[in-house]
């Protein structure tokens, strides 16, 4: 038996409409003659750190995310190095997250995952922020994530993103330096500045085709089109997914600072403005139930 706490943004699951995914989490517990799920609603104060907090603090065995990016950022910032395993039932806007690191995107077989599936421990990298569980990035990949209209991403989904990124393609470059375990590279005309612990973007892209969870390292990787066609060459070698397309480096401590203040975002989710992006990794600090 688990005692099961539900992270949930509700606003998100309304959106959705019939087929809510907590009725069927209910029904699943209720059939595995568990204790009935206590519920923590995500708040405009608390994107959902503090809900996992009080319920690790009352005694939660499981906790199942439902909501976007966001909220599973929000929840893993709660239990990292807690022990006690994550279930994740997709309900945002992208999903990035949950569908690079596997989590079912149809609900009922989320929920089914939630209560029988498989715990396994994956790394996450720590900012001075907060965590990241797929992606971080600041320049371009910021602002279009931060820039995409929400009315858009309730009506479309994440091609919204690409509609904002367009928005953005013409944005002046930067000089970036990138530390990566002390050893340091300087990048001029760069639009963008990735780090990932997961691989896949959305659309088929793939920005670190080798990328894994749960092997200790992160990757990061500058993108520097000099001009707005320089971007076309750029799609292809992010559609290509061939190792090596794009230059990445790889490690467990990435420091990127910029000449000037830049959009910064960790896994869809807007950071203050700053010049500096700083990510250690944490080997096997979340338990997720996959």
């Amino acid at each position: 038996m688990e005692r099961v706490a539900v992270v949930v943004h509700e606003e998100k699951v309304a959106a959705m409409g019939a087929g809510d995914p907590c009725q069927l989490l209910r029904a699943a517990v209720e059939a595995r003659g568990w204790p009935e799920p206590v519920f923590y609603p995500t708040s405009s104060s608390d994107a959902g750190a503090e809900a996992t907090r009080t319920a690790l603090a009352e005694g939660a065995e499981l906790v199942v995310v439902c909501g976007g990016d966001g909220t599973l950022n929000a929840c893993a910032q709660g239990l990292i190095g807690s022990g006690v395993p994550m279930a994740v039932i997709p309900v945002g806007t992208g999903n990035l997250v949950a569908g690079n690191l596997g989590v079912p995107r149809e609900p009922a077989t989320a929920v089914a995952t939630a209560v029988s599936g498989t715990d396994r421990d994956l790394d996450l990298g720590q900012t001075p922020e907060g965590v990241v569980v797929g992606m971080a990035g600041l320049g371009l990949d910021a602002a279009m994530v931060q820039d995409a209209p929400r009315w858009l991403k309730r009506r479309l989904g994440w091609p919204a993103y690409a509609v904002s990124l367009l928005r953005h393609l013409a944005d002046r470059g930067f000089t970036a330096v990138v530390e990566v375990d002390g050893e340091r590279v300087t990048y001029r005309h760069a639009r963008t500045v990735v780090i990932g612990n997961v691989g896949a973007l959305h659309g088929g892209l793939s920005l670190f085709p080798d990328a894994r969870a749960d092997d200790g390292i992160l990757e990061v990787a500058v993108l520097a089109p000099r001009t707005v066609l320089g971007w076309i060459p750029t799609a292809a070698r992010l559609l290509s997914k061939r190792k090596g397309s794009i230059p990445v480096r790889k490690g467990k401590h990435i420091v990127v600072t910029a000449d000037r203040t830049l959009r910064r975002e960790t896994d869809g989710e807007a950071l203050p403005d700053g010049r500096v992006m700083e990510v250690k990794v944490a080997p096997g600090a979340l338990r997720l139930r996959l």
